[in-house]
């Protein structure tokens, strides 16, 4: 027989297994305190049954900032770039991951007033969380030589993930991490789609914006053992670096980041008081312009829905960047520059569509030249006696004598007017004007 077990020793060794049980099963934040209708109790705006499961949840936690709101931005970019069905295969959920009450009351309201639509079809759902589901949040460990307040405030994100993902894990098959300060591309539905579909290698995580914790999606069923995971490190390190040893773990020993990507980070200003961070990414296409035409001051307008990221100025601006519409383009849709004063031109050339979206370009349209306008208050002024120029080809245009055209007049506008209904939404890359300089211009050049 086996000699009788010392009773001290037998209940320190229990001791230690419910210890060391405890540490695997609650590592900061006890999960099996969630009641069961714990999600019920979480929505602050929720206006269907979550029973039947989605392909997507977006997950978006935002706080309160010091310096101007991003979430609504951002919401209104992912609303304007889905496409009507699509709207119906994804859940949108932002958490508002702030204590202030006044703050969470503030931000629902304007949900509710902006993106009334989608609430009623149950696509967005606003949260919020108790206090007592955090853990300590001072007096923590310092780790990375960071301050005090970095090191709270990053603990309190890990466990805002983490809480975002516990919530989310029952809506859809997969989620897919956002913040709260970015945009997104037309057509980044069915490029999530079609990179899930036709990945070969085993994977835990995709990502589709190279940045921190930007553009990651998971398979809803992993992102259970991820909280777990984030919340074990809550005070040790940003998710981003979790995500990656959560990765390895799950024998993803690589990177698969998704090129071009397709989502920009445009905050500037983080919700760490005080920090900035001008973040860019470098497979984000930033599409340069290359005609370098004159471009005197102008205004753009169009009758093609947009979001604000992609709006009229980019394709006339110096800088980099396009017009993309979040509708296809239909006949008599019109895309107009109204120059501050009237110009004499020279050449004109306006190129559509990218290399990732050929068929985003404007396949039928014409191009008029008004010589004349009047305006009629704040917005769009009229522009009339219409002047045709031409037609676009394969996407383009490019008109280089316009004096042969028009003679030696003025144009007040230039508009672009779509002839056939197109299936695509539209993308103008690149519009260049070129001026008529004075004969003496190149004299006067030479003498300076």
């Amino acid at each position: 027989m086996w000699p009788k077990e010392d009773s001290t020793i037998s209940e320190t060794y229990e001791q230690r297994q419910i210890s060391y049980q405890d540490f695997l099963n609650k590592p900061s934040a006890d999960l099996t305190t969630l009641r069961s209708n714990w999600r019920a109790d979480a929505c602050i705006i929720q206006n269907a049954s979550t029973t039947k499961k989605r392909y997507l949840t977006i997950g978006i936690p935002t706080v309160k900032r010091e310096k101007g709101e991003y979430i609504l931005n951002t919401i209104q970019s992912i609303v304007n770039c889905t496409r009507n069905e699509e709207l119906r295969k994804i859940y949108i959920v932002v958490f508002l991951a702030d204590f202030d009450d006044a703050w969470k009351a503030d931000i629902s309201r304007h949900l509710r007033e902006k993106f009334g639509d989608i609430i009623s079809i149950g696509t967005l759902h606003v949260i919020q969380a108790w206090e007592s589901f955090y853990p300590p949040l001072d007096n923590l460990k310092h780790t990375y030589i960071d301050p005090e307040t970095k090191t709270k405030w990053r603990a309190k994100q890990n466990v805002d993930y983490a809480f975002l993902f516990l919530y989310s894990q029952v809506l859809a098959t997969y989620y897919i991490q956002m913040e709260d300060d970015v945009y997104t591309v037309p057509g980044y539905f069915k490029i999530i789609k079609d990179y899930i579909n036709n990945f070969r290698e085993r994977w835990v995580c995709l990502e589709f914006s190279e940045l921190g914790f930007i553009g990651k999606l998971y398979r809803s069923e992993d992102i259970e053992k991820f909280a777990e995971m984030v919340l074990l490190f809550y005070a040790q390190q940003p998710c981003d670096i979790t995500d990656l040893s959560f990765n390895t773990q799950m024998l993803q020993f690589k990177r698969h980041i998704r090129r071009p990507t397709i989502f920009e980070h445009v905050g500037y200003h983080s919700s760490l008081p005080g920090k900035i961070q001008p973040l860019k990414d470098r497979f984000f296409p930033a599409h340069p312009k290359t005609l370098k035409g004159d471009n005197p001051p102008a205004k753009l307008y169009t009758s093609l829905s947009f979001d604000g990221y992609f709006n009229p100025d980019k394709p006339y601006n110096k800088e980099d960047g396009i017009f993309w519409s979040s509708k296809n383009g239909r006949a008599n849709d019109w895309f107009t520059v109204v120059f501050d004063e009237p110009q004499l031109l020279s050449e004109i050339v306006i190129h559509t569509g990218i290399k990732t979206n050929l068929d985003d370009k404007i396949h039928h349209a014409k191009l008029e030249a008004s010589l004349a306008s009047s305006s009629t208050g704040p917005g769009k002024p009229i522009c009339s006696k219409n002047k045709h120029l031409g037609y676009f080809e394969d996407g383009d245009i490019q008109i280089t004598e316009v004096q042969s055209l028009i003679g030696q007049q003025k144009i007040h506008c230039l508009n672009i007017i779509i002839t056939n209904t197109q299936q695509n939404w539209v993308i103008v890359r690149e519009i260049a004007v070129f001026t008529v300089r004075p004969k003496n211009q190149k004299d006067v050049l030479i003498l300076a």
